[in-house]
Order: structure tokens, then C-alpha cells, then sequence
């Protein structure tokens, strides 16, 4: 059975026909291209040629309450009964988009999983989901009655908590520029950017030149991670590598929380990009460095998810659910 699936976020609004797990037809479009979601919307319509299904789900980036959402890196308000009558679907679901990208994890193949240090999972065990991408996204995802039960998460604006004095120096200086320093302000693309500008405050040093021609034609998160990967940029090397074990300290923190004794899924377009440096070891010892802890986290398996796609899962399995 064919269904409508959306995967919004505050830099694209991605939407596809799916078949089961046969994705039919998909678009992608830039989120700050439009006023108003409704319009973007109307444009995939328009691009499927009108011939949408009749049952939905979207998957958005903010605090879904009732079947409304206002989106957290965009100014969206998603009315879901509202477009449900102007465009006529059967049915349309709002949910949180790391809620979806939960979902798709019960749906991925082993392929679209790369495992990074040790660790085996139990079966039926709690898995805990995170990705950094514009914002940072959480989830958790509970066993139940032999299936699971995800619950949605805004855990990436709970409190950046430093681990060493590099750390303390760094929200010090986003203290200077944020009322709440959130770890999303760290691992997000606008947190790398703010990670990079803390090192060079600390080295006192002007950005290579290298760097500043390049900025003109790319996004600063993407340069730092091209940068980086290339050896082409000390600095961007360093800073990619104190968000790697930022990020493994994060993901620590919520396998800690929920016993994620199923594994620890990292999720998210960032990841993606900087795999090589991902995998060489300061996330993994990130993750594994809780003190007493540190026993029961070697145990747990960490993963980068790689398909692009996972948000589009969910939300189409989600919509096939509850037609």
C-alpha cells in the first residue's frame, strides 16, 4: 500500500510516495525557501502531479502537541487537521522526526549500519537513537509486548556538561553568546561552526587563507568537515575531532539513561560526512569514559546509520499503522 511519507527539518523538507519500504517517488527542498509549510507542501503535490496518497505521515523537527507542531529551526506552524482537509487525505499523522527516525530503525537492513568499537546487543534490550544534523535529535526506543515503543525526546537541549578544562573553556565562551547553552549549541552544523571559532579564539590566530576563499562558495559546517577530511586545515581537523568525542560523551549520556542495552544508534546527516574520523577512536572511548560506568558501556554497541532515508521510513511506517 502505497503512502505519503515527510521527513521536515530546518534545512530541507524531504517527502516521498512510498511502497512498503519501496520508496516510489522523493523530493527534497530547501526549508528557508518558503514562508509558509503549507506552500511547500502544495509544491510536492504539484511535483507528484497531484497523485499523492491518501494517508500520511510527517516527520517534524519540534515538539508535536495534539496534531499540531511548531518547528524548532524554522518559523513553521503545521496544523495537521488543517492540511489533512485542504489537500484531501484519509489520514495524516504528525510525529516528532527522531520519533520517525526511531521507527526506521526497526526497519533497516544491516547494511545501512556501520558498527564503530565493541560491543554486541541484546535481543529485545532498549536501543537509544541520537543524530546531529541542523539540531540534535533523541529518541528512545522500549520494548513492548515482543514490538517496541518509541518515546520522543528534546534531550538535545538539556544542559552541555564539560568534561575538561577544554570543555569549561568552551562554554565560557558560549556563554558569552547563548543565554542557555544547550549540547545542541556543540553537536549540530551550527555547532561545529561554534566549535571551530572557540579553537581559533584559543590559538589567537587568523583563519587560513585557504579557508576564507573557500567560504565564499560553501556553508561553513560543510568547509570544516571537507576541510578536515582532507587534511587541508588543522584547525578544522581539530575541531571535527572534539565534536567526534563530544558526540561520544552525548551518546554515553543517553545509553546511560535508558540501559540501551540493544545498541546506540547515531543517526543524522553529520555522521554520515565524517565517518573516517568518527571511527578512529575519541567518540568510542568518549562513549565507554563513565567511571563506574565504563563496564556496562563497554557491552553496548554504537552504530552510524547510513541510509539518507531513515526519517522517510519511519514516517511511512508509521502512516501504514494507523490508516
Amino acid at each position: 500500500m502505497e503512502v505519503l511519507a515527510g521527513d521536515i527539518g530546518g534545512t530541507n523538507a524531504r517527502f516521498a510516495i512510498i511502497d512498503e519500504d519501496t520508496i516510489i517517488f522523493e523530493k527534497h527542498y530547501p526549508s528557508k525557501d518558503f514562508n509558509k509549510f503549507e506552500d511547500v507542501f502544495a509544491v510536492f503535490v504539484e511535483d507528484a502531479t497531484g497523485q499523492v496518497p491518501h494517508f500520511a505521515c510527517l516527520a517534524v523537527a519540534g515538539v508535536v502537541e495534539g496534531n499540531s507542531v511548531e518547528t524548532t529551526n524554522i518559523p513553521w506552524i503545521i496544523d495537521g487537521k488543517d492540511l489533512k482537509k485542504r489537500f484531501g487525505l484519509e489520514t495524516l499523522y504528525l510525529i516528532n522526526d527522531f520519533e520517525a527516525t526511531a521507527w526506521g530503525i526497526t526497519v533497516l537492513n544491516k547494511d545501512q549500519l556501520v558498527q564503530i568499537g565493541r560491543g554486541k546487543p541484546t535481543a529485545n534490550g532498549p536501543k537509544a537513537i541520537l543524530g546531529a544534523d541542523t539540531g540534535l535529535g533523541q529518541a528512545i526506543l522500549a520494548p513492548c509486548n515482543k514490538d517496541y515503543r518509541v518515546l520522543p525526546s528534546e534531550g538535545g537541549h538539556v544542559d552541555f556538561a564539560p568534561r575538561n578544562k577544554k570543555e569549561i573553556r568552551l562554554l565560557r565562551y558560549l556563554m558569552k553568546k547563548f543565554p542557555h547553552v544547550s549540547v545542541e549549541r556543540i553537536l549540530s552544523g551550527p555547532g561545529l561552526v561554534n566549535i571551530y571559532k572557540f579553537l581559533l579564539e584559543e590559538r589567537d590566530s587568523e583563519e587560513s587563507l585557504l579557508y576564507r576563499q573557500s567560504l565564499k562558495e560553501k556553508d561553513q559546517a560543510t568547509l570544516i568537515t571537507q576541510n578536515a577530511l582532507q587534511g587541508t586545515d588543522e584547525l578544522c581537523l581539530q575541531a571535527v575531532r572534539m565534536f567526534c568525542s563530544i558526540y561520544g560523551a552525548e551518546a554515553g549520556n543517553l545509553a546511560l539513561k535508558c540501559l540501551a542495552t540493544g545498541g546506540v544508534y547515531v543517526a543524522g546527516g553529520i555522521a554520515q560526512k565524517i565517518l573516517p574520523i568518527l571511527s578512529e577512536g575519541a567518540f568510542r572511548q568518549a562513549f565507554e569514559a563513565k567511571g563506574r560506568m565504563e563496564t556496562v558501556l563497554k557491552h553496548m554497541p554504537t552504530y552510524v546509520v547510513t541510509s539518507p532515508q531513515i526519517g522517510l521510513l519511519g514516517a511511512a511506517l508509521i502512516a501504514r499503522r494507523y490508516r
